[in-house]
């Protein structure tokens, strides 16, 4: 395949927040190594706006939250009449299988090397070591393509949103915000509990870091705001409850204020990484063999690694199989704590 032959690009990748994020430099790829094609991004549209204003994408197509088989089939006879000389199906699953299918000569697909993730979770047989991100995975579709290599350390952008912008002012401001705050933004909640640090360990930390002149943002939407009202008791209401309260744009460019994210193993925290600001990752259940540990200079991960029970998912489970939840309660919010000033400093 020449690059100069490829007129039409359509990327896939439905869900979810981190993974959609982690697609950017792959995007940055495409541009670079095809500048005289146009390139389509097929996204769920809960998660269209987090690539507003990417100057790497031609036409963002919003897919339906519940996309069911008659949905699918339309959106197919739609995307057949784009005529794509290449499709990157940065998903691989049924979907998107359905959708890449006679759409394009030319096709490239994620790996996700699910064979060494069951051997890894199940057996405690790691084959996956030295394994590259998923950001340079994404990437590595379009290795087989004369200069389309990406080289590795690879970092997801985002770009900003004017009035997104002025939103979060105006919205930090009536809570007394300003420029000369130190903002500490805290994603206390993720899909899955033993990607969660308990709310209990989250207060003590906020907590300390409000002792030491530092302002406590907490974010979140839905069931999140459950672990949200702990700590807000457990810090007398003195953090900052943002949750349900801001747009996806606006999380981003809060993001953007912000002096020190902390969060667990969760999409959002891939938007501190994408501006590289000073970060902590709490990893439970995940582990770094997996690819989403951040990649930028000013991020810190700390986890439990004398446990042989981790990664017991994937993806994260609803409770510990085991029942002692070590990998997240043996993280103590002394260190959590000390490695935030650390951070800050």
């Amino acid at each position: 395949m020449k690059p100069e032959s490829v007129k039409k690009i359509l990327v896939i990748r439905f869900s979810s927040l981190g993974d959609v994020i982690l697609t950017t430099p792959l995007l940055k790829l495409i541009k670079k190594s095809f500048p005289n094609s146009k390139t389509d991004f097929l996204v769920k549209d809960v998660y269209a706006d987090v690539l507003l204003n990417n100057p790497n994408i031609d036409n963002l197509i919003s897919a339906a939250d519940d996309l069911d088989f008659r949905a699918l089939r339309e959106l197919k006879k739609t995307l057949k009449l784009n005529s794509y000389d290449l499709i990157l199906d940065a998903h691989n699953n049924l979907r998107s299988f359905y959708i890449r299918q006679f759409l394009a000569k030319q096709k490239f697909v994620f790996r996700k090397y699910s064979f060494r993730k069951f051997l890894l979770v199940k057996l405690k047989i790691n084959k996956m070591s030295g394994l590259p991100s998923i950001c340079e995975r994404y990437c590595s579709m379009l290795n087989s393509i004369e200069g389309c290599s990406a080289g590795g350390g690879l970092i997801p952008e985002l770009f900003e949103s004017e009035e997104a912008s002025k939103n979060v002012l105006k919205i930090l401001q009536n809570r007394g915000i300003n420029d000369t705050t130190k903002l500490v933004v805290v994603i206390p909640s993720a899909n899955h509990f033993t990607k969660t640090y308990p709310p209990e360990c989250y207060t003590e930390v906020i907590n300390r870091l409000i002792n030491e002149g530092y302002t406590t943002v907490l974010t979140g939407k839905g069931k999140d705001k459950a672990n949200i009202d702990v700590i807000l008791k457990g810090t007398n209401n003195n953090a900052i409850d943002l949750c349900n309260k801001l747009s996806l744009l606006e999380l981003i460019e809060l993001m953007k204020l912000s002096r020190l994210v902390i969060g667990g193993d969760t999409g959002p925290l891939h938007i501190a990484e994408a501006f590289n600001k000073p970060l902590i990752m709490l990893a439970g259940s995940s582990v770094s063999e997996f690819g989403f540990y951040p990649q930028n200079e000013k991020a810190v991960v700390l986890e439990n690694n004398s446990l042989n029970c981790r990664p017991c998912s994937h993806i994260g489970r609803s409770e510990c199989p085991l029942g002692h939840f070590k990998c997240m309660i043996d993280i103590s919010p002394e260190e959590v704590f000390q490695r935030s000033i650390s951070q800050l400093n």
